[in-house]
């Protein structure tokens, strides 16, 4: 099974890249969410996400970690990255520790309580299952002349990335009429009790979004949710 850190991007910064600044991200980082995963940034530009091995370099106020170009701050012990609407916070381990304003409090605690992850052994090894591929969903209106494509992952930092399109081909009197649209979005996800709960960010906090699982003929494990089938993407 594919794992979820499989990067493949390497990026060639120049040496003025390799200052004060990156000397200051070298460590280990754990993330504060219950269960979160590890981090570790080496001065040789090495890195190790989550117990799988790739790159990282910075430059300016990006920081890229494999195929992952970030937004970050350097905030008194804590890399805190912005991925699409979400701020995620690494805590650096051993390092000094601040006082932190209320505000900054507030924010922890409140990123702590919308990403905490299941911790049972069930919950774990649904969680490597769904980190462990894409998903991809299709669906076909015999009506309507629409076909709809869906890609899902699952990252080890509580992020959910869903990619859409759709293509839509009609005919009728004034002719043949073909469209097409493409849509994405990033959420928080985490395992509870075999039951997976999602936050779009709307302000409505994590949501049970009723997943189940099946076999089909092959074996093969397909995710039911929200009227939609899932399967691993090819």
């Amino acid at each position: 099974m594919k794992t979820l850190a499989a990067f493949a991007l390497f990026l060639i910064v120049s040496s003025s890249s390799w200052g004060q600044v990156a000397r200051e991200l070298v460590g280990k980082y754990q993330m504060e969410v219950q269960g979160g995963d590890t981090l570790e940034l080496r001065a040789n530009g090495t890195a190790n996400l989550a117990g799988e091995e790739t790159r990282w370099a910075v430059r300016g106020n990006q920081l890229t970690v494999g195929a992952d170009v970030m937004p970050y701050v350097l905030r008194e012990g804590r890399l805190i990255v912005t991925v699409g609407p979400i701020q995620l916070v690494w805590r650096k381990v051993g390092a000094v520790a601040h006082a932190a304003s209320p505000m900054e409090k507030a924010a922890r605690k409140a990123q702590v309580a919308e990403g905490q992850i299941g911790s049972n052994p069930q919950d774990a090894q649904s969680r490597q299952i769904l980190m462990g591929s894409a998903w991809c969903s299709f669906t076909y209106n015999k009506v309507s002349g629409t076909s709809t494509t869906r890609k899902v992952v699952f990252r080890s930092d509580g992020v959910m990335t869903i990619n859409g399109g759709a293509e839509t081909y009609s005919s009728g009197y004034g002719g043949a009429y073909a469209g097409q649209s493409s849509n994405s979005n990033a959420m928080l996800w985490k395992l509870e009790n075999q039951r997976l709960f999602v936050d779009d960010r709307s302000g409505a906090g994590f949501q049970d979004v009723g997943l189940t699982a099946t076999t089909n003929s092959n074996g093969s494990i397909i995710l039911h949710s929200q009227g939609r089938e899932y399967a691993m993407c090819r």
